[in-house]
């Protein structure tokens, strides 16, 4: 593939999984679309190869730093503490928790062979309180699984496109 028709195709393919998941969001009305979103698109269209571009590896890094991030706020009891984009400060409280998330995230991901650097933002969005509740856990995980499914076909062109024909050898 050139250098101008990946620039065109990968704007494109990332646009579009961007935009899949936000029109599933404008009609549910719910916030299904996400900063950690962005990244993953990337991967899977710039970054098809990548472990961390895989199904596999989406779907249970976004789920662990989900998680991490939930478990996270429970256990240094920073679920009231002021949430970090509203209050424009952080207090000790979030900060540790976020730091265990990501420890935590990061710790899940390796022990899984999970490994996705878009999970430590999911984490990081939870433990910063931007998306902290029992609803917002369900948007991020439907989102996520709507990425990693929608993308899947996507990142196998990608990743075709990548890899040398046989009768190149």
């Amino acid at each position: 593939m050139t250098r101008g028709k990946n620039l065109l195709f990968a704007s494109i393919g990332e646009g579009a999984l961007i935009l899949l998941v936000g029109a599933i969001a404008l009609v549910v009305r719910r916030p299904l679309i996400f900063a950690s979103l962005g990244p993953t698109a990337y991967e899977m269209v710039e970054q098809p190869l990548a472990r961390s571009a895989r199904t596999y590896n989406i779907i249970v890094g976004h789920m662990a730093g989900l998680g991490a991030g939930f478990l996270s706020l429970w256990l240094l009891g920073a679920w009231h503490a002021p949430k970090v984009a509203s209050a424009g400060f952080i207090t000790s409280s979030r900060l540790w928790a976020v730091v265990l998330a990501v420890v935590i995230t990061t710790a899940i991901t390796l022990a899984l062979k999970a490994s996705q650097p878009a999970s430590l933002s999911t984490s990081m969005l939870v433990s910063l309180g931007s998306m902290q509740t029992g609803l917002d856990a369900l948007a991020i995980a439907i989102a996520v699984v709507i990425m990693a499914v929608a993308g899947e076909p996507v990142r196998r062109q990608f990743a075709k496109a990548l890899l040398p024909r046989r009768d190149d050898h």
